[in-house]
């Protein structure tokens, strides 16, 4: 078999091609399969006349941007098979929906984990290891650098800020994606009994989380019930990262793991595996290779501790074209 970068993740065996989180719009593949909503992972729903894979959430989300005509839900677990190679989803405890996708061939298997997390959050279950011979991981966090907090501490600590800046007449604002992180950020100040107020590209997302079984309290910017609790203070406000806000009483502050990193107030809540949890996930999986992708200039610092410290073979997906046969086991 051979994978590849071109734009994306390409698994070939014979004349089967995999194609998995492209972000272009005009290769040829066999099948395309989306492990999340995020944009930078979803742009193959742009194309036209291809089979597209997805779990049945995932499709709810990217409705939202693209059309996903020819396009098909899967169930974690559930086996494709497309002439001798099989693609099987299990959980990567992202965002709602998020696979990470097993590939088995006749010469090897792969497990491309596409953006994941390893621990439990107050939304998603941990991302499943699977045994396999190569494994493409994402370097999103890939630095020695990046060591989260526990989940439990970075609540708390959002929770304390959000009342000393409420306690000075002032609003909190929570300043993060609006898949994933922001359903952290609810079930956080649910719990605190916070009001959390939401904009209207987080509720888009949270109406989704809501019909699938996830229980979110949160209030639309846009509805009377907002506008009644905003001439009064006392809650809080997610919004993207990108927004712009006018509000002279709003007081930022960032949620994301690169927060380990800036000067600004902040909060490394992430959606991701930090590096210490990819490098359990990695002893997990037991591979004989690793590709790593998604990390930028941190592809390769995550290959090289992993080839000096734990003696496996890595390198950025994108170095070189890798070939794999199980007789070099």
């Amino acid at each position: 078999m051979r994978i590849e970068w071109n734009g994306g993740i390409q698994i070939e065996y014979e004349d089967v091609k995999v194609v998995l989180d492209s972000k272009r719009s005009s290769i040829d593949g066999s099948a395309f399969f989306v492990t999340h909503g995020h944009l930078d992972h979803s742009a193959a729903f742009r194309m036209k006349n291809v089979k597209k894979y997805s779990s049945k959430e995932t499709l709810e989300i990217v409705s939202n941007f693209f059309s996903v005509k020819d396009s098909f839900p899967l169930n974690l677990k559930e086996k494709i098979a497309i002439d001798e190679v099989e693609i099987v989803p299990h959980n990567s405890g992202h965002v709602l929906g998020s696979f990470e996708y097993e590939v088995r061939t006749p010469e090897g298997t792969i497990l491309y984990t596409g953006d994941f997390n390893t621990e439990k959050t107050k939304t998603m279950k941990p991302a499943e290891p699977i045994r396999c011979d190569v494994l493409i991981v994402e370097a999103t966090f890939g630095s020695p650098n990046f060591v989260f907090p526990e989940m439990d501490e970075i609540g708390e600590d959002m929770t304390e800020w959000a009342k000393s800046v409420l306690r000075r007449g002032r609003i909190p604002v929570f300043r993060t994606d609006p898949l994933g992180n922001a359903q952290e950020i609810i079930r956080i100040f649910n719990e605190c009994g916070i009001p959390v107020i939401t904009h209207r590209r987080v509720t888009l997302m949270n109406r989704i989380y809501d019909r699938h079984g996830y229980t979110l309290e949160y209030i639309d910017e846009w509805s009377l019930e907002a506008e009644a609790i905003k001439q009064h203070g006392g809650f809080i406000y997610i919004a993207p990262k990108n927004a712009k806000i006018s509000d002279a009483r709003f007081e930022g502050a960032l949620v994301s793991g690169w927060a380990l990193w800036s000067r600004r107030t902040g909060f490394p809540l992430s959606d991701h595996a930090d590096f210490p949890r990819i490098i359990r996930f990695v002893e997990e999986c037991d591979p004989k290779i690793v590709l790593t992708c998604h990390g930028g200039r941190f592809n390769e610092t995550l290959a090289r501790y992993i080839e000096r410290k734990m003696h496996i073979r890595a390198y950025p997906i994108d170095l070189i074209p890798t070939r794999f046969r199980k007789e070099e086991r």
